[in-house]
């Protein structure tokens, strides 16, 4: 009986354990906001993500990350008239969980490695309503479209020189991140490219190199970059039915 009593509470402990790590998490809508200077105007866009990340239960830890993310949303992007449009990227090749560990890159100062934990994350929770400025370590990946109707005409774009794919007198004028209450921007990507969740990819199949090593930064582009996976998925088994 003190046997199966000892196996029980060490039964219990485990899951309780278990439950601790499986649930701590820490969850914030954040805003990107890009602005675009043409002449002396002033344009914008942004976009809210949600952004939550879980401990990983010890036995995932072992051989994997500590932390856990999900993020829910779309890629902020700005419109410059009679210029094109301007993406910001949720993510992008080498870097899959950017806009997740945005803030608190931005916090802490950290430019290389990860500032995943639980102080970081609480001081992001309780960073609401502070407007962060996104310095150049930490700009996005932005891309354009030479032609809006085409997934194929996509283009990587210098931060630091828009003049050649906008024409003169354009600029990036400044990329901010808010914490925000806002909710989570919804089905607008799609309003600005309508094929978005007709294609297979951005670049067909076909096109692509063999290999990655191979291949352009457009190449490496994904879908994926532009929204959450779960929207991406529940979207393309609606526009199948």
């Amino acid at each position: 009986m003190k046997r199966l009593l000892i196996i029980v509470l060490v039964l219990g402990m485990s899951t309780l354990g278990y439950c601790f790590f499986t649930f701590l998490t820490y969850s914030w809508h954040q805003k990107m906001t890009i602005e675009v200077e043409v002449d002396g105007q002033v344009y914008s866009g942004s976009s809210v993500m949600r952004v939550k990340w879980r401990k990983n239960d010890p036995m995932g830890a072992t051989h994997g990350p500590s932390w856990i993310s999900g993020i829910r949303g779309e890629a902020a992007f700005v419109e410059i008239p009679e210029r094109g449009v301007l993406f910001a990227l949720m993510s992008f090749s080498g870097n899959t969980s950017y806009a997740a560990d945005l803030p608190t890159r931005i916090m802490t100062g950290r430019n290389k490695g990860w500032a995943r934990g639980e102080e970081e994350f609480t001081a992001v929770e309780k960073a609401k309503g502070q407007i962060l400025t996104v310095t150049k370590p930490h700009y996005p990946l932005l891309v354009t479209f030479e032609d809006i109707t085409d997934s194929q005409t996509i283009k990587v774009v210098d931060p630091a020189n828009l003049t050649p794919t906008f024409g003169p007198g354009v600029s990036l004028k400044r990329v901010t991140l808010e914490i925000t209450d806002e909710p989570v921007t919804r089905e607008v990507i799609e309003q600005v490219l309508p094929w978005f969740y007709k294609v297979e990819s951005i670049i067909p199949r076909a096109l692509l190199p063999r290999y990655e090593k191979d291949a352009t930064p457009e190449q490496k582009i994904s879908l994926l970059d532009f929204v959450d996976g779960k929207t991406f998925r529940e979207k393309r088994i609606d526009n199948k039915r």
